[in-house]
């Protein structure tokens, strides 16, 4: 699986990225729509609420670390997707996107009070709630180009069945109570 550097890598091979901030978002953008998307995180690094949205603590001081080749097809289409949708954006706009967004106010909200700074995880489960509901509603969503299936490897399988397994035993678990 790949990194967050991995992705931040692949983003500034498709792009002039302008500042740091601009690429934490991106990279938290593409985040969210692997995980709505496809079901599956791009990546297990921790995503977490700072003052200016979600950062991957990872990426920080990072500037040319990463393999942009260790990005599947089916992500490298994900990425290019956010790249299009939310790449023109200066990293200001896409840290107020973010602020208006759910999975990081909720996280934000969880921090001690007057704190400059939060290190609560925003999780992969609230992500990929908030940015399902996104795509189901059709509002602000990227378009990814359709991927030709390749050949799936047996840790794919494993990974995206792990995932929709523990997603319905949570939903199960509601359901039987």
């Amino acid at each position: 699986m790949a990194t967050a550097v991995d992705v931040m890598r692949y983003i500034k091979s498709q792009m002039n990225v302008n500042g740091e901030v601009q690429l934490q978002k991106l990279v938290y953008y593409a985040q969210a729509w692997s995980l709505a998307w496809d079901g599956r995180p791009l990546f297990h690094d921790r995503i977490e609420a700072w003052r200016m949205g979600p950062v991957a603590p990872n990426l920080r001081y990072r500037i040319d670390e990463g393999d942009s080749k260790a990005l599947r097809a089916e992500d490298r289409a994900t990425v290019d997707a956010v790249i299009r949708h939310y790449g023109s954006h200066h990293g200001q706009a896409l840290a107020t996107m973010t602020h208006s967004e759910r999975p990081w106010a909720e996280a934000w909200e969880k921090r001690p009070d007057g704190a400059n700074r939060c290190d609560e995880v925003i999780s992969h489960d609230a992500i990929r709630q908030f940015y399902t509901e996104k795509a189901l509603s059709g509002a602000d969503v990227p378009e990814r180009a359709p991927v030709r299936p390749g050949r799936v490897d047996d840790d794919t399988i494993r990974e995206i069945a792990a995932a929709n397994s523990q997603r319905w035993k949570k939903t199960l678990a509601i359901l039987a109570e």
